[in-house]
């Protein structure tokens, strides 16, 4: 009998949200305290671009200068949403103080453990519970994930949005669900600009379930539409009126087109990458120096063509793989083995998490790719990764009993 409690009893841990939350928050806080006291500034303020508008907005500057050592000019080389979060906090606790470091890296923990939670009930949802249940306890308790969910970027809020996206497309079509997922779809814009590729995919999808059986199902998705684009528009004019043409929200794709693809390109940043040596950026001003380095990567693509390719498949194999030897190649295939198998057994419901397997990273197998690049798909990837670990073990598990029960009787 204990041990049918302790058993009852580790069960329904296993499956608490409130548990898998704070155990999710209790591992990044960790993490957090092993990093700050000696890496403060080199890991989390030196190179951090978010960092640099936050300081040049509560000093006056405006939303300008994200390198250190650039003139004090208007850019859009960040969506405004976390930077204009970091600025918030450097108001409240002081600009590149620890305090603000402690406060931004703990509301990215907070934002990370709630996606445990989300991901949770997406398993249960979509796929079924055991499968929600493995995929929330690898996010919360790998110290990968950890790591990468505190860094001063937008990478934990934009993991968090879509987890949220994916949960009301998964539930019953209604008007207030349908803005909601319009609202959710612009800020994320405004946050991490290719999820962008993903949420037209979403409301393409809802349109396709529900257009036969929900006659309003038009009207309301283009509510949702609408709001999104009403919650981007003040961006995209603000943009306008500083630079003078349209920037819907931000304008750094020629720089990391650039960064990818040109002469003696290497994994690493170059010498006259602004964040490195920003005399270019200085001389030349944004929107030009963007420019400027677009047309460089667009001839060195059209001359190399082969090479572009060459590039562009060892990006591909990075993003899936990266760090090394840290089992992101493994998970990636078992992610993507998921996917055919969600699409087949569930249909519709599971074509917005193919659709995030492959829009979302198309960007960055045509410029270039660091492994924190992936964290906002990876509640979808560690989704699809389980769904199949948990299709083997339905499989294989009650072989494995079928064969020891004979082997039993055999004896």
């Amino acid at each position: 009998m204990p041990n049918a409690r302790l058993i009852r009893a580790v069960g329904s841990a296993a499956k608490s949200p409130r548990v898998i939350f704070l155990v999710a928050l209790t591992a990044r806080l960790w993490v957090l305290s092993q990093l700050l006291p000696a890496n403060a500034w080199r890991d989390f303020y030196h190179y951090n671009e978010p960092a640099h508008i936050a300081w040049s907005v509560v000093s006056g500057a405006g939303y300008s200068s994200p390198w250190a050592n650039t003139d004090p000019m208007a850019t859009a080389q960040q969506p405004p949403l976390y930077p204009l979060l970091l600025a918030g906090i450097f108001k409240l606790a002081g600009a590149y103080s620890y305090f603000s470091l402690w406060l931004a890296a703990v509301l990215n923990a907070f934002f990370s453990a709630t996606t445990a939670v989300v991901i949770l009930y997406l398993g249960k949802r979509i796929f079924n519970p055991l499968t929600g249940i493995l995929a929330a306890w690898i996010w919360s308790c790998w110290i990968y994930e950890a790591v990468v969910s505190i860094r001063l970027w937008e990478s934990s809020i934009s993991a968090l949005l879509l987890a949220v996206g994916l949960l009301l497309l998964s539930q019953e079509e209604s008007l207030w669900r349908d803005l909601a997922l319009g609202l959710l779809a612009g800020v994320a814009a405004l946050t991490n600009t290719t999820l962008l590729a993903v949420f037209p995919f979403c409301w393409l999808c809802r349109w396709v379930w529900n257009r036969r059986r929900q006659p309003s199902c038009t009207k309301w998705l283009a509510a949702s539409v609408t709001l999104c684009v009403l919650v981007v528009l003040p961006w995209t004019v603000r943009n306008y009126e500083v630079f003078h043409r349209l920037i819907p929200i931000r304008d750094n794709f020629g720089l990391e087109l650039w960064l990818g693809n040109h002469e003696g390109v290497n994994h690493v940043f170059d010498q006259d990458f602004p964040i490195l040596n920003p005399t270019e950026y200085n001389h030349l001003g944004e929107i030009h120096f963007m420019e400027v380095k677009q047309s460089v990567a667009l001839e060195f693509i059209g001359r190399h063509p082969g090479d572009f390719l060459k590039l562009t498949a060892e990006r591909f194999l990075r993003f899936w793989s990266a760090p090394e030897k840290s089992g992101w190649l493994v998970i990636s295939l078992f992610a993507w083995v998921g996917m055919v198998l969600s699409v087949r057994r569930k249909g519709m419901e599971a074509v917005p998490y193919a659709g995030g397997l492959i829009l979302f990273p198309i960007v960055y197998y045509l410029t270039h790719v660091f492994s924190t690049y992936r964290h906002p798909i990876e509640p979808v990837i560690l989704l699809l990764a389980s769904y199949t670990a948990v299709s083997i073990t339905e499989i294989v598990g009650p072989r494995l009993v079928h064969r020891t029960s004979s082997d039993s009787r055999v004896q």
